[in-house]
């Protein structure tokens, strides 16, 4: 049990770095957690300048802060959750080293026609995209995003934790054109449906 409290208490330092480390400043002042506080507001959730003080440990706590406010603080780094974020830490993605060498998807060879991605990025950016054949996509779910559904565009090549780039990004009205999500602090991918598929070199029309 011991263990298990002290691997929490690491991901949540773990977790006010990375915040720290996205705003590009220490936050240690009253008014400092205000402003993250103000900010959270901004991404539709709640966070009191009280808790986040505990969470940082600027006010002396013992017990565990609630599940909500860490997955809150989490959704600002583009994670799913407080345990999407704890998972990432378990695979290595604050290392970037680690990154580049280790989770890596080629959507030609490693995706079936209709696979689903699930990407996020800071702050609170989450899209759904399908795959169409041979690296290309179509956006299907968007939230906090200027990507729409609809959208379509190709892509070469997802790595954890670093940017996505987009190339020929089709939107309506609009030219093709180039895209980088997750410019600062990179982007987190989940698969989140693969097909069984033998098509993986096709290109299916998305109908």
């Amino acid at each position: 049990m011991k263990d298990n409290k002290k691997e929490n208490n690491e991901a949540i330092k773990k977790l006010c770095e990375r915040v720290e480390d996205l705003f590009k400043c220490k936050i240690a002042s009253p008014s400092e957690f205000s402003w993250l506080s103000d900010e959270i507001t901004k991404q539709g959730e709640h966070v009191s300048p009280s808790t986040l003080k505990r969470i940082w440990q600027y006010i002396p706590n013992t017990n565990t802060p609630r599940n909500s406010s860490l997955s809150a603080l989490a959704r600002l780094l583009g994670y799913n959750d407080f345990s999407h974020f704890v998972a990432s830490l378990a695979e290595g993605d604050g290392d970037s080293s680690a990154t580049v060498l280790g989770k890596t998807l080629h959507p030609s060879k490693d995706l079936a026609i209709n696979a689903r991605l699930h990407v996020t990025w800071a702050p609170s950016r989450i899209i759904i995209i399908r795959h169409l054949g041979k690296g290309s996509f179509v956006v299907e779910y968007s939230q906090n995003s200027k990507l729409m559904p609809g959208n379509t565009f190709s892509c070469e090549l997802l790595i954890e934790g670093e940017p996505l780039y987009l190339d020929n990004l089709v939107q309506a009205g609009r030219k093709p054109t180039g895209y980088v999500c997750g410019k600062r602090n990179g982007i987190h991918y989940i698969l989140h449906e693969q097909p069984e598929s033998k098509h993986k070199g096709q290109v299916v029309s998305d109908k």
